[in-house]
C-alpha cells in the first residue's frame, strides 16, 4: 500500500501493524504525523495482543508511566500497514509523565563532565603545551597552575616544556616525567617538521 498521500490513516493516537521497505514488521501508535515532511513519529509497542495493549492503556492512568521507545519514520518507508484500533491519546500532558530527578541527575553528570574536560585545557597555552599536557594525562595524573603543567602534585612542567623544564618531586618521579616529555617533544618535531 502507498503511505504517501495516507495522512487520514495516520491519525494521532490510532495503533497499526506496519512492515516497512526494509523487511520490518513492528506494532505502534502514531504520536504525531507531519505531512510536509511525511514523517511519523510512533510509539513502538511491545509484541503483545491490541486487546491487552489498549487495556494497559487504561490502566496506565498514574503518574509515572513506562519508558516509550519512540520513532521516527519517513512514511515512504513504509511498505504497507493495517489499523489495528485506536488508542489514548499519546500526548494527553495528564497523562505524559517526565522524571525530573532523572533529568537534573543527567544535568549535574553532564556539567561535572563539561567541567572536567574543560579543567584539561590550558588557557594561553601553545598547541604544543597542550599536546604534552595529554600525553602526560595518559598515563599519570596531571593538571594546569595557570600555564605550568603539575604532574601527581608535585613535579612541575613550566615553559617552554622542554626537558630542562621540569622540576620538583622526587628523583624518580622527575626523571619519568623528563622522559614522557623528551619523547613527546621528539614525536611532535617529527610530526611539524622541527617547528
Amino acid at each position: 500500500m502507498e503511505a504517501q498521500g495516507q495522512g487520514d490513516e495516520f491519525a494521532i493516537g490510532c495503533i497499526l501493524s506496519i512492515k516497512t521497505t526494509l523487511g520490518e514488521e513492528f506494532q505502534a501508535q502514531v504520536i504525531s504525523f507531519d505531512r510536509p515532511s511525511n514523517l511519523l513519529i510512533l510509539h513502538i509497542l511491545a509484541k503483545i495482543p491490541i486487546s491487552l495493549t489498549l487495556k494497559l492503556q487504561e490502566e496506565s492512568k498514574s503518574g509515572a508511566g513506562p519508558k516509550r521507545n519512540i520513532r521516527l519514520l519517513k512514511a515512504n518507508y513504509i511498505k504497507e500497514f493495517a489499523f489495528l484500533g485506536q488508542g489514548e491519546d499519546p500526548l494527553d500532558v495528564n497523562k505524559c509523565f517526565v522524571d525530573l530527578n532523572t533529568l537534573q541527575s543527567k544535568e549535574e553528570s553532564a556539567i561535572r563532565q563539561a567541567e572536567a574536560e574543560a579543567e584539561r585545557i590550558g588557557v594561553g597555552v601553545t598547541p604544543q603545551a597542550q599536546s604534552l599536557f595529554d600525553a602526560l594525562s595518559k598515563t599519570l595524573p596531571v593538571r594546569w597552575d595557570k600555564s605550568t603543567i603539575v604532574v601527581m602534585n608535585e613535579v612541575r612542567v613550566s615553559s617552554p616544556y622542554l626537558p630542562e623544564s621540569v622540576t620538583g618531586g622526587t628523583p624518580a618521579a622527575n626523571e619519568r616525567v623528563r622522559k614522557v616529555v623528551e619523547f613527546e617533544k621528539k614525536r611532535l618535531q617529527s610530526r611539524y617538521g622541527g617547528q
